[in-house]
């Protein structure tokens, strides 16, 4: 290994292509996201409860499609799933040929199970590649390509959409992105594999482990997150149900601005020397609350769309957060052979609360669409309170796992 390799902070060659290939798969499939509650609720006509319930389906069905890639991980090899998942994620950008909402929905929800399949695998071979103590910066990396490849994306979009191109030859052009990020994966070596956990976690390999206090905490709290964490497809309606007359361009904005807010907070947050347990309530859950109770309040008030955008950065500001505190803090709680299935579970935990959400979400919106914003804020806050209050009460010779120091 390199000295530059070797230096605190600098990442390994393999880092760089599990993270580039984040960054391309975001490229692609993120357009697809933002476009299609558009295409099936605006073009196809399906009613808005139709698409909470296909998110549902979505991320519920991922929370058990993610476990299995994560044991498929430890099982077999991390980098083949993680190529056989990438490999199916382009069947979302043929959602947008389907013209009837069942297949559309139905080839979106088999590319974002894929994506699920993914994830477990290529975060425990991010952690492989990694030196324990670079680990929050390459989470924090990872997070900055990832989401800036997605925000790209969504400025294509919202590009074409101006040159009044056809949603679904938009959503077609995902594929090629796509593509090179599964060559990426296909070039990672593993020349380096490093320990899964740092000296604070204990000693038996294949358990989960202490700090278990924590560990529980992170899962009930992912959890409850994932009951506050809404497909953003309910902000991008809300901000184009406000202009009707003008087109879609404003609710493909609000993506942009959430995925560029998110992608400078995770790499900016990734690369702090800050304590990871603390940041997680404090930068990620709270934000997030505040975001969804921000967005209720404009929608409420019926303030100027600048409040709205606002309201959607802080939306941003927390999933950057959530996505770099999260993993770092379980890799140093889970053993080593189970590392996989660890990130399996942290998914689940999430995708467990995400699979209601979406469907309250949507039935919500009946009442108002001011609602289902006012409900995001209250699971949201109560996930800032379970954790907030563990990590804050934690005893003074506890070390905090994977601060950096």
């Amino acid at each position: 290994m390199s000295p530059a390799e070797s230096a605190v902070g600098a990442l390994p060659r393999d880092a760089w292509l599990l993270c580039f290939s984040a960054f391309f798969a975001d490229l692609g499939y993120q357009g697809v996201t933002a476009l299609f509650p558009l295409y099936l609720v605006y073009r196809l006509h399906a009613p808005l409860y139709v698409y909470g319930i296909v998110s549902a389906i979505a991320f519920g069905g991922g929370a058990f499609i993610s476990y299995l890639g994560g044991v498929a991980g430890d099982r077999f090899d991390r980098k083949a799933v993680s190529i056989a998942g990438n490999m199916l994620i382009p069947l979302m950008a043929l959602s947008g040929l389907a013209q009837v909402p069942w297949l559309s929905a139905l080839l979106f929800i088999l590319g974002w199970w894929a994506r699920y399949f993914r994830s477990p695998a290529r975060r425990a071979l991010l952690v492989n590649v990694t030196a324990p103590e670079t680990r929050g910066r390459a989470f924090g990396v990872l997070h900055a390509l990832d989401i800036g490849g997605g925000m790209l994306s969504a400025v294509f979009a919202l590009l074409a959409l101006w040159r009044h191109i056809a949603i679904g030859t938009v959503m077609l052009w995902a594929v090629a992105p796509l593509l090179v990020s599964t060559m990426l994966l296909f070039a990672v070596r593993r020349t380096t594999v490093y320990p899964a956990r740092t000296p604070v976690a204990a000693a038996v390999d294949g358990t989960i482990t202490a700090p278990r206090t924590l560990l529980i905490a992170l899962l009930a709290s992912a959890t409850l997150y994932g009951f506050s964490f809404y497909n953003l497809g309910f902000p991008i309606l809300s901000a184009v149900a406000g202009h009707a007359t003008t087109g879609y361009e404003w609710g493909v904005l609000a993506y942009v601005v959430y995925l560029g807010v998110s992608a400078v907070s995770g790499y900016a947050l990734g690369a702090h020397r800050s304590s990871p347990a603390r940041s997680l309530w404090l930068l990620g859950y709270l934000p997030s609350a505040l975001g969804s109770g921000f967005i209720g309040v404009c929608e409420l008030m019926h303030w100027q769309q600048a409040a709205f955008y606002a309201a959607v950065a802080l939306l941003g500001l927390g999933m950057g957060a959530v996505e770099t505190f999260e993993p770092v803090l379980l890799s140093s709680v889970v053993g080593p052979s189970r590392l996989g299935r660890g990130m399996g579970f942290l998914s689940v935990s999430r995708a467990i609360g995400q699979f209601l959400s979406n469907l309250i979400m949507g039935l919500l919106f009946s009442l108002g669409q001011a609602v289902p914003y006012f409900y995001a804020f209250a699971s949201a806050m109560l996930a800032a309170a379970v954790f907030g209050s563990v990590e804050l009460t934690r005893s003074p010779e506890a070390p905090d796992p994977q601060r950096r120091r």
